[in-house]
């Protein structure tokens, strides 16, 4: 019985590595159907075999005649050969079924556990995905952030270089304003000489655009003026110079 089960194992191994679990299960469950036919059969056959030795023995001890009890003995042992062949093969069959039925399930069993163990695999390798996902989504939404972190700073800097901007450019229109009402009245200050000699006042506007400078042009006429009401020297002074 041991040897057969180890021989059944070693096949059922075998069957596993050239088909896949689950042929092999139904294949075994076929083989397992084909041998209870069988039994059936067998079991069949010896119920007559059983029932001609009970009626063979009946006889013999009834006390048969002498020319009779050689052939009798002889089917006895035929009969009773054949019984024994027939138990034996019964044995055989029930040891394979039984063999069979728990190879089966042990099939079955290291079949539950593949699958279990796949589907474990299969478990890991979403919960794995899932927080890579999620992991994923928290980069991105931090890349976001970052983002838009980035572009108000960019934002600000512009709108803060712009008002400098614009803020100097106020500085030099004011400061080119003061020139020409500067020009302008230096200008004005050359038409009208009454101006420059203190007859008539400067605009408010002039002295408040810019700070007062000193005024050459002014000096040089006052100059030419003075020079020019100045005695001219006679010949003997000239001479003498």
């Amino acid at each position: 019985m041991e040897d057969y089960q180890a021989r059944y194992a070693g096949r059922l191994r075998l069957d596993r590595r050239v088909m896949p679990e689950s042929q092999a299960i139904c294949l075994l469950e076929g083989r397992l159907a084909e041998q209870e036919v069988e039994l059936t059969r067998l079991r069949a056959e010896v119920r007559p075999l059983r029932a001609e030795q009970q009626r063979v023995r009946t006889s013999h001890n009834a006390g048969a005649s002498s020319s009779a009890q050689p052939a009798r003995g002889d089917l006895a042992v035929r009969l009773q050969e054949a019984l024994d062949r027939a138990n034996e093969r019964i044995q055989e069959l029930e040891a394979e079924r039984q063999a069979r039925g728990v190879a089966t399930l042990q099939a079955q069993v290291e079949a539950l556990w593949l699958d279990l163990s796949r589907m474990e695999g299969r478990m890991t390798e979403f919960q794995d995905s899932a927080r890579d996902a999620e992991a994923e989504k928290i980069r991105a939404i931090e890349a976001r952030v970052q983002a838009v972190a980035d572009l108000e700073f960019l934002k600000n800097r512009v709108l803060k270089k712009r008002r400098e901007q614009q803020r100097q450019t106020q500085q030099e229109a004011a400061g080119r304003m003061g020139s020409v009402f500067g020009s302008l009245d230096d200008i004005v200050s050359l038409g009208d000489p009454s101006i420059g000699r203190g007859a008539g006042a400067r605009p408010e506007a002039s002295t408040a655009t810019r700070p007062p400078v000193p005024d050459r042009r002014r000096e040089r006429e006052e100059e030419e003026v003075s020079s020019s009401r100045r005695p001219r020297p006679s010949e003997g002074e000239r001479r003498e110079e």
